[in-house]
């Protein structure tokens, strides 16, 4: 038998519910990669990354032969799921997995946690050859926001994805935002766009926030489809993995 479509959706609306409810009853200090493959079901790992505490977690113990540093920065609302399948897929031997939790909704403008991340990126990141980096959403103008400050010899390599780098009203007044205009001669920026109609992030909004101008860098609208499911705003981040994992 075949569930209407709407069944199904209200499913996985109740299902993200319960996860939610289940997010504000506890915290935990840290997840592996290994916990995340050893459970049933992507949302049951999710709710690991999710009930992290804010801040920098390594994801994999520290080794010698981990020579490049990979963060994962989650937008706003993250259930942790839509970084589970990019997480495990970017991972190898000469990676270092780290992610970095936060609260995007925190009216600070952002000010506190790029200086974190900046912080961190300038010390620890030292230790490595390069520094990659996926931003989704508002994780994407976090990510934004530390590129324009950070002071690093390692070559940082940005993944910007599904991210509404342009702002949005009454955020952009408040905060006084504005969007990256150049990028620095050391690191290399990949724009991610979703279908603006296929995202229902940004679907009601009268323009596209993903589409600014930045110098430099180089912005891919990405298909309608992935892996026979419609290519839409947590998608992208799996779509991008895939494509990161093929270089």
């Amino acid at each position: 038998m075949v569930w209407p479509v709407a069944f199904e959706e209200a499913k996985v609306m109740k299902l993200k519910a319960f996860i939610l409810f289940l997010l504000v009853t506890f915290h935990l200090e840290s997840a592996t990669l290994k916990d995340l493959k050893e459970k049933e079901n992507v949302f049951e790992a999710g709710l690991l990354l999710s009930g992290l505490d804010n801040g920098i977690h390594f994801l994999e113990p520290e080794d010698d032969m981990q020579r490049h540093l990979l963060l994962g920065i989650h937008g706003g609302g993250s259930l942790g799921y839509e970084w589970v399948y990019p997480l495990s897929t970017l991972d190898s031997p000469s990676n270092l997995v780290t992610y970095f939790k936060w609260s995007p909704l925190v009216l600070n403008c952002l000010a506190e946690d790029t200086e974190f991340l900046i912080n961190f990126l300038e010390t620890h990141g030292q230790s490595y050859e390069t520094i990659t980096i996926l931003g989704h959403s508002l994780g994407g103008v976090l990510l934004g926001k530390v590129l324009e400050s950070v002071n690093t010899k390692v070559p940082i390599v940005a993944h910007i994805i599904a991210s509404p780098l342009a702002g949005i009203a009454p955020t952009n007044k408040i905060c006084e935002y504005q969007p990256p205009k150049a990028i620095q001669e050391n690191i290399e920026l990949y724009e991610w766009r979703t279908i603006k109609r296929l995202d229902g992030v940004f679907l009601a909004l009268p323009f596209d926030p993903q589409v600014v101008d930045i110098k430099g860098s180089i912005a891919t609208r990405l298909p309608e489809r992935y892996k026979e499911n419609k290519l839409g705003h947590n998608w992208s981040i799996s779509w991008v993995a895939d494509e990161i994992s093929k270089r």
